[in-house]
């Protein structure tokens, strides 16, 4: 090897030595970001809650309470100028109380059975109830998009928070107040509904997760023991938003 050949291997060797350092650094700076990703991933999996109801039916007492145009968890004016065509000693149909302490009277059995199967704290949990198709006597009706946007089947006040808010891993919430629907359904007119519950609730970093199903209630206004019969169905859809 002659000097000549010997410094073109060196001049080489100097362009390539950086080249393959930078390139060193740029495939050690991409397996730890996607280290750090696999991290995060796997962090935010165990962070991940899951709602569904448990499937069946459940039979419960209600009564008719005379609360005028009042709904449950609804400012009294707004609910008072939503509901103006109502009348004012109108009856609400309510789960049956019974008396409790301070004179206070409370729900003999809340409904549903809402469970966490994620590994994560299911963090302010609310289900909306969004009606599809209503029984009134022998006719069916199907309440399309318009007729959401009153308000008796407005997504705004057939929200409903569970209890307790929050749901540990493994653990249960209920539900003591009626859908909005039947709530003021002063006329007792409904005997059926079906439709789709949409269960939202967040995980500990602020994402919120959205689990659809079905819903199925049977309405008994019969004088000596009215009776709503509420069903959980099928899981509908999973989705995540961020």
């Amino acid at each position: 090897m002659n000097g000549a050949n010997l410094n073109d291997y060196i001049a080489l060797a100097q362009i390539l030595v950086p080249i393959i350092a930078l390139a060193g650094i740029v495939v050690s700076m991409w397996l730890s970001v996607k280290a750090l990703r696999e991290v995060q991933i796997d962090r935010k999996l165990r962070q991940m809650p899951h709602l569904v109801f448990d499937y069946g039916g459940q039979r419960l007492r209600i009564e008719f309470v005379k609360v005028g145009r009042r709904v449950s968890g609804i400012d009294p004016k707004y609910a008072e100028k939503l509901f103006h065509d109502q009348p004012k000693d109108a009856e609400s149909i309510t789960l049956k109380t019974e008396p409790g302490e301070g004179g206070r009277r409370k729900v003999i059995s809340k409904y549903g059975k809402l469970k966490n199967y994620g590994l994560g704290v299911a963090f302010s949990a609310e289900v909306t109830w969004i009606a599809k198709k209503v029984r009134i006597g022998s006719e069916e009706f199907d309440i399309d998009s318009e007729k959401l946007l009153e308000p008796q089947y407005s997504k705004e006040l057939n929200c409903i928070p569970s209890s307790p808010s929050h749901i540990l891993p493994g653990e249960v919430a209920e539900f003591f107040r009626l859908p909005t629907f039947i709530h003021k359904d002063f006329e007792k007119k409904i005997s059926e509904v079906e439709g789709i519950l949409l269960i939202e609730c967040e995980d500990l970093y602020g994402g919120k997760h959205i689990t659809n199903q079905e819903f199925f209630l049977f309405i008994d206004y019969g004088p000596e023991s009215p009776t709503i019969h509420i069903t959980f169905g099928d899981l509908l859809r999973i989705s995540e938003r961020r």
